[in-house]
């Protein structure tokens, strides 16, 4: 009996990571296969770095390596990459201060030094940076899906520092793709009076973020409202981005609120394609582009009650569809107009449609990415992904900031096929929610089993707030606002609910 327990304990402490190896650092999105040591840290002295990505591979190491470790900032070896590797995949092997990295392509060379970066420490004793240190490491990684992205909203209140941090927060976290969605903040040339007086989203803003996003390997995906929301406010504010000061222009909505635009003006259409053009090039043409057309009223205008409203949805939607595609761009939508509220298949998840709306997806272009939101926790099953994926669309499942289900979401999208995920922020881009969220969509996207970047919750905040500091290096900046994830520590106005309006 002493002999089997004996063989036991044996067993465990072989098993069993000791004091030091349960402190060892983490990366974030956690990699697929990973040691690295929590002791044995030696001198950074070199990087070799094995790729097909060409001299933009080596361009692009040696500026962020300087950017990063400065006067300290290690030499650069570039070798010809001869293996078969994953876009975006990579290895990274750090042994006695020397770093090896191979990967197919530029962007799985950003990869991994986003992760060494992580990973990597100003030498100790001194009292300034006098050099960097890496610990010993194995390190192999592969995305579990090509579509990585994450939807921001650019409210009246959100500063382009806000957007800046976010974007560069993402591409950190491996994420390539970012959904900017303009809440009355686009500065329009083609409709001047489209949107709040003095957006702050100006294309001289959008050039600038979009080469920020480009070097960083992050495609932006703009985002116009074609269907509900067309107030460009959240329904709770009462505010109507073009109507409050502008109501000139009440026949392009429905006369309910404004809510909706009126689909059967076609000076609406005529509008909204001009609109799309512009942001398309204000964005650099990129490949997707998002409609919206989530949590829409009925119609109250006459003309659109006058007709099956399914067959309005279906011309303005397929119109725009056609356009984008035109352009070489792909439309994007959410979900919950196209499922019937009250369909006992959709109970617990989100069916915002009436049996017109509903009627509306037969008609639609199969081309259309859908982007299916649930903000709940853990599902025993994805009904309405499901639905739409076997509805021959390309599906996105887009969570909030349930951690649970984030992981979870992330975990079924990989295994049922789908297109990606895209998660969602909304008014919560700010304080531990935001380290909640974009944490954990990383490790959804990267991981098919999803798990914590590091072993606890406040080891993850400070990891975060770490990344977050790093970040803040990279931008130059010096407001106190800009720091952190709270505008401010304390709250001044008795009625306020939050610290900040990112």
């Amino acid at each position: 009996m002493k002999r089997m327990l004996l063989t036991v304990a044996m067993a465990l402490a072989m098993t069993a990571p000791s004091f030091a190896e349960s402190y060892a650092p983490t990366i974030c999105p956690a990699p697929a296969e990973c040691r690295i040591s929590a002791t044995d840290y030696s001198p950074m002295k070199s990087v070799v770095i094995e790729t097909s990505g060409g001299s933009g591979a080596q361009e692009w190491a040696s500026s962020h390596l300087r950017l990063w470790y400065g006067e300290h900032a290690p030499e650069i070896r570039m070798k010809r990459f001869r293996g078969d590797m994953a876009p975006d995949a990579y290895t990274l092997d750090i042994t006695g201060g020397e770093v090896r990295i191979a990967a197919s392509t530029l962007g799985g060379v950003r990869n991994a030094l986003h992760s060494l970066r992580q990973i990597a420490i100003p030498s100790r004793g001194t009292m300034t940076v006098q050099g960097w240190s890496v610990p010993e490491a194995e390190v192999k990684d592969c995305p579990a899906m090509g579509f990585r992205g994450v939807h921001l909203c650019w409210f009246p209140e959100t500063e382009a520092a806000d957007i800046e941090r976010m974007i560069r927060l993402a591409a950190y976290y491996k994420i390539n793709y970012v959904v900017i969605e303009s809440w009355g903040t686009f500065r329009s040339d083609v409709a001047p009076w489209f949107g709040w007086p003095d957006g702050r989203m100006t294309k001289e803003e959008l050039k600038r973020l979009r080469d920020i996003a480009g070097d960083l390997g992050v495609c932006l995906i703009p985002q116009l409202n074609v269907f509900g929301h067309a107030s460009g406010s959240r329904i709770r504010s009462g505010k109507h981005a073009v109507l409050d000061f502008a109501p000139q222009y009440q026949p392009l909505f429905e006369p309910e609120g404004g809510w909706n635009w009126c689909l059967s003006n076609p000076e609406t259409l005529k509008l909204q394609l001009a609109l799309i053009s512009e942001m398309l090039d204000a964005f650099g043409n990129p490949p997707f582009f998002h409609i919206g057309c989530d949590e829409a009223e009925a119609p109250s205008c006459p003309d659109c009650i006058a007709v099956p409203y399914h067959e309005l949805v279906v011309r303005h939607l397929t119109a725009i569809s056609d356009y984008l595609k035109s352009k070489g761009s792909r439309a994007m939508m959410w979900h919950d107009m196209l499922l019937e509220r009250g369909d006992q298949r959709w109970k617990g998840f989100y069916a915002n449609g009436t049996e017109y709306t509903a009627k509306a997806l037969e008609g639609l272009p199969r081309d259309i990415v859908i982007c299916d939101w649930f903000y709940g926790p853990v599902a025993d099953s994805y009904p309405t992904l499901d639905f739409f994926n076997h509805q021959g669309f390309d599906v996105l499942s887009c969570p909030w900031d349930n951690i649970q289900g984030i992981r979870a979401q992330g975990r079924y999208a990989s295994s049922a096929g789908l297109f990606g995920v895209l998660g969602t922020t909304w008014h919560h881009a700010y304080g531990t929610k935001l380290a909640e969220m974009f944490s954990q969509l990383a490790e959804a996207c990267w991981n098919r089993d999803p798990k914590f970047s590091t072993s606890g919750y406040n080891s993850m905040l400070l990891r975060v707030a770490t990344h977050l500091r790093q970040i803040g290096w990279d931008m130059k900046q010096t407001e106190y606002r800009h720091t952190g994830w709270y505008d401010y520590q304390v709250i001044t106005e008795p009625d306020a609910d939050r610290t900040l309006a990112p």
